[in-house]
């Protein structure tokens, strides 16, 4: 997928209790292609990856990552990409290399390199919080989001069936010393039955 501006990715815990945030090792794929991956990118797993040196060995702690699609169901289990802990980053516009970064807020993961995947809890308690490019679509008085190829998708009214999300509060991103775009935090909903 190509760079998307403005996204971000963040889990917004005010008590850690344990298993908060489980992270994995993932490598975004589009069509079986390794791809560039937006922070907050909303994913699923599809497939462990190859153990790189190991002919038809399978590694037991990385993942190909997918956007999420539309269909995501009640029993999913949904990943964002949380670039926040990525050793390697990409300036998808100037080419710029990010070892130790600062002002790395919103970039991407690239393409072919492991990242980091946060699993979303959908307990009705835990809150995310996305940049304001994670949104397809006009927000407006939409309070609503479901997931559709990836990207949040605004809504009026709570999906009757599968995994949403409800909107906690809307703000600027702090970067150094600059407000930045603009974030939705947005509470991961209890699936309707």
């Amino acid at each position: 997928m190509a760079y998307i501006a403005k996204t971000a990715f963040e889990a917004r815990i005010t008590n850690g209790r344990f298993e908060d945030l489980a992270n994995i090792a993932g490598r975004y794929q589009e069509d079986s292609a390794d791809a560039i991956c937006s922070a907050g990118m909303l994913c699923v797993r599809n497939g462990q990856t190859d153990c790189e040196g190991f002919a038809n060995v399978k590694n037991e702690n990385t993942w190909y990552m997918n956007a999420a699609a539309s269909t995501v169901g009640a029993g999913d289990v949904i990943y964002a990409c949380n670039t926040h802990d990525v050793n390697l980053l990409i300036d998808p516009i100037f080419g710029g290399q990010y070892a130790v970064g600062t002002n790395t807020l919103g970039l991407p993961a690239p393409a072919g390199r492991e990242c980091t995947f946060t699993r979303i809890d959908f307990d009705g308690e835990s809150v995310y919080r996305f940049g304001e490019g994670n949104v397809d679509g006009t927000v407006g008085s939409n309070t609503f989001f479901t997931i559709d190829d990836g990207l949040l998708s605004p809504a009026a009214t709570a999906p009757q069936s599968g995994l949403y999300f409800s909107l906690r509060g809307t703000g600027k991103f702090i970067e150094g010393t600059t407000e930045s775009f603009g974030y939705l935090d947005l509470c991961a909903e209890k699936p309707i039955a």
